[in-house]
């Protein structure tokens, strides 16, 4: 029995428990945070200075004797009533009121009017008029087109829009439309409309105005603020200071496998991506090939199944570079390599591996060279032991940490500092190094693989989630 397993004696916190914990947590400090910049914290907060404030003892005496002709929104509502009596508004309303603006520019949108425009065009030429003079003008086209020119002079459109555009009423329109007058008016005629100024005026008029005042009803609203459940609870946890922890946190990386995210994940790994034009391939002492069909994404889970099947693919041989293989597995890898690294941190996984044993399943991080390697978690031959650690060029650190079953979901939690790596397993420290940290930005890896023969049925490895803080001092 190893000694992480004698301490603990394979107790962990249930995951469910403790997943609920930590969503309680995050549940708890979103509150605090909401309640932080909430309108009733916000109230509280102003009601506290507000009723102690000799500018609010001010106002109720003001609320007690002012009347609404000392008022600026009176000043404005007789400014309005001006406007609105003044002779090119009042022409200006009823010009709008009949619409006469918008019969205008539909009139002139008909096909009579652009017609008689266009043959305005023509027969206003001198060398049309200079035809009108001639003896046989009538056999002519050109006589067709003057008759068709007075024909539409004649149309409804044509003479709608003239009669309208030579009006008294359409050229105030026209003076007014866009005047600094119109403006004011229009601006003013919102104000006294609007529901602010009614219950202005009504407020001011109303005999029991101070009885029915805002400021008469602070006190009680403050007291019931101060009494309520949010603010209460709030005040206490700032007290405590107990989300300090929490609060240093940054969530900037997650994935809960609604889908395959092809854009935070790329399958196979990062050297084959980026450095051999996208070959897959498996190291010389493996004996599964990747495959995209080995993945699966359901019910918010992702799942690298170990199949036994014959598949050929590329072995990288250090000596002749690729060599075309057959494989008598399948299997899958994934990386984040080309959407998401990062340097130190809180690394959280909720993972199962299903039956280990010949196929190991590993969560790891590394850089662009081999080392550093940060081992978060892999299982081999036991179902309740993972080796964790981590390796920079000889240097090379890890540990069998036993105690929990990972065919069902724990909570692997690594926790990365520049002076120190931690792993976590639902909240309980398991192993943890000062020497050998790596100080360099790494990637996520996530696979299986099998180096001996043995049954794979049912070598599964789940992901529910994956959430990565960034750790503010």
């Amino acid at each position: 029995m190893g000694f992480f397993s004698f301490l603990f004696g394979g107790k962990y916190p249930s995951t469910k428990k403790y997943e609920a914990q930590l969503d309680q947590n995050v549940a708890d400090f979103e509150r605090f945070k909401q309640i932080a910049k909430s309108a009733e914290y916000a109230r509280y907060i102003e009601l506290n200075n507000l009723t102690n404030s000799i500018d609010f003892k001010n106002k109720v005496n003001k609320l007690k004797t002012e009347k609404f002709s000392d008022t600026e929104p009176y000043k404005k509502e007789q400014e309005y009533k001006k406007l609105k009596d003044s002779d090119d508004i009042k022409k200006y309303c009823k010009f709008k009121d009949k619409q006469l603006d918008q019969r205008l520019a539909l009139a002139k949108q008909s096909s009579d009017y652009n017609r008689f425009v266009e043959l305005s065009q023509v027969v206003s030429t001198s060398e049309f008029k200079a035809l009108t003079a001639q003896r046989d003008f009538k056999k002519t086209p050109e006589y067709q087109t003057l008759n068709e020119y007075k024909k539409l002079a004649k149309s409804s459109a044509v003479k709608f829009i003239n009669k309208t555009e030579a009006s008294d009423a359409y050229k105030n329109f026209v003076r007014t439309e866009g005047s600094d007058k119109l403006k004011k008016f229009k601006e003013l005629e919102e104000y006294v409309n609007s529901q602010e100024f009614k219950s202005f005026k009504a407020e001011i008029e109303d005999s029991k105005r101070f009885k029915k005042s805002e400021e008469s009803k602070i006190l009680n609203e403050y007291e019931a603020l101060a009494k309520s459940k949010d603010i209460t609870w709030f005040i206490k946890n700032e007290k405590s200071n107990a989300f300090a922890s929490i609060a240093k946190r940054k969530l900037i990386f997650e994935d809960n496998f609604v889908s395959f995210d092809k854009a935070k994940w790329e399958i196979g790994s990062y050297a084959g991506n980026a450095f051999a034009a996208g070959t897959i391939y498996s190291q010389m002492n493996e004996r599964q090939i990747t495959n995209s069909k080995n993945i699966e994404v359901s019910a918010s889970e992702l799942s690298i199944i170990t199949r036994k099947e014959t598949a050929t693919g590329k072995r990288w041989n250090p000596a002749l570079g690729f060599v075309n293989s057959e494989f008598e597995f399948t299997s899958s890898l994934i990386n984040t390599g080309n959407s998401f690294r990062q340097l130190y941190g809180q690394f959280d996984f909720k993972v199962k591996m299903s039956k280990s044993s010949p196929v190991v399943h590993t969560i790891w991080m590394q850089s662009e060279k081999n080392t550093p390697i940060i081992n978060v978690a892999s299982l081999g031959s036991d179902k309740k032991k993972i080796i964790v650690g981590s390796a920079n060029g000889d240097k090379v650190k890890k540990v069998s940490v036993d105690g929990a079953d990972f065919s069902e979901y724990q909570i692997i939690t690594l926790l990365w500092t520049p002076e120190k790596l931690s792993w976590s397993i639902n909240g309980v420290e398991v192993f943890s190094q000062k020497d050998n940290v790596p100080q360099t930005p790494m990637y996520i890896n996530i696979g299986s693989s099998i180096t001996n023969d043995g049954d794979v049925n049912g070598a599964i490895m789940t992901l529910d989630w994956i959430r990565v803080y960034e750790i503010n001092k």
